[in-house]
């Protein structure tokens, strides 16, 4: 029986926040799939309704191996990819450290906003988390993680 063997995403413009949404988020529920034996794509076509099981069946000469691909047009420039991180990192200060957004509200707002300090650090502990998320699941060799860019 046939079976899917990669997902993609497509986008415009590849950042380090779709980056971190697919491996923080959309990668965790692919793999949900992977292990439910009835998760099934169904489609219609001229002859009606049809359906591809996500993942082969046990004992399919197959492996369970799944590439999941983001596709993008171009790369976000450096400078704009700092402040991605940032944002990321600042994102993380404000769920989870209730002292900083106290400190934000004591410094008053600019232009309607309240900003909060993030530290490079907490920058570079993003990347390389996400670094970490890559080797892992790479290692488990269950889902290849890829990304194609064409910038024609």
């Amino acid at each position: 029986k046939q079976h899917i063997h990669s997902v993609w995403e497509a986008k415009r413009t590849i950042s380090p926040s779709t980056l971190y949404d697919i491996l923080t988020k959309k990668l965790g529920a692919v793999e949900a799939l992977l292990d439910d034996e009835s998760a099934e794509l169904i489609y219609e076509e001229d002859a009606g309704m049809r359906s591809v099981q996500f993942a082969p069946t046990e004992g399919h000469p197959s492996s369970q191996r799944l590439t999941f691909g983001v596709f993008g047009t171009e790369l976000l420039a450096p400078p704009n990819a700092a402040d991605s991180i940032r944002s990321i990192a600042g994102s993380n200060v404000v769920s989870s450290d209730l002292r900083e957004v106290v400190r934000a509200i004591e410094r008053g707002c600019d232009n309607n906003a309240f900003a909060v300090e993030v530290d490079i650090t907490q920058a570079l502990k993003i990347v390389e988390s996400l670094k970490r998320v890559v080797e892992e699941k790479q290692s488990e060799n269950r889902v290849q993680i890829v990304m194609s860019v064409d910038e024609a």
